[in-house]
């Protein structure tokens, strides 16, 4: 063996070689975290937003609902005090007098008042019978199409596509 000096660079198990098994660790670079965090940060509140955004309309669909309930119970309630009202008036009608128009009035100022909430009137003769607007109580001839209503006993009453009270009709026998 020769006694030159050897580099300690060539030598595999020179204590100061780099071992090849081991990886050096790379620092992780820090803008890099930071935009991932921000990246992050902003699909969260975009999406917290979104739930916020979707949680008012709800709200805001539900309290709409509850204000169309309550309205129609209110109306409901008052049906019968003006269907009282209207068969006053056609009383009033036979015996004319102060009494006789304020009773007109107050039944022209119910009209009123229901046709500004948006409540129509369903059953009139002549009209086809439709199982979802009518109660049929009987069959009658008239001088109406057959399956159409013939007598009208007591008019029904919608709020938009909500009834609320049902026309108590005869019907013109047929179809």
């Amino acid at each position: 063996m020769s006694d030159e000096p050897r580099d300690a660079v060539d030598e595999p198990n020179a204590p100061d070689a780099p071992e090849s098994d081991v990886q050096e660790e790379v620092a992780p670079d820090p803008v890099a975290t930071l935009e991932t965090e921000v990246a992050d940060l902003k699909d969260r509140l975009l999406r917290a937003r979104a739930d916020y955004d979707n949680l008012v309309k709800r709200h805001a669909r539900d309290a709409a609902l509850e204000r169309e309930r309550v309205k129609a119970r209110v109306l409901e309630g008052f049906l019968q005090v003006y269907e009282y009202g209207r068969m006053a008036a056609v009383e009033a009608d036979k015996e004319p007098g102060p009494l006789a128009e304020g009773v007109k009035m107050i039944v022209r100022e119910f009209d009123r008042l229901l046709e500004g909430e948006g409540v129509t009137v369903t059953g009139k003769v002549g009209d086809a019978f439709d199982k979802e607007l009518h109660e049929a109580i009987a069959e009658e001839p008239g001088d109406v199409a057959p399956g159409s209503i013939s007598r009208v006993v007591a008019p029904g009453y919608r709020l938009g596509d909500r009834v609320l009270r049902y026309a108590t009709v005869a019907v013109a026998p047929g179809a």
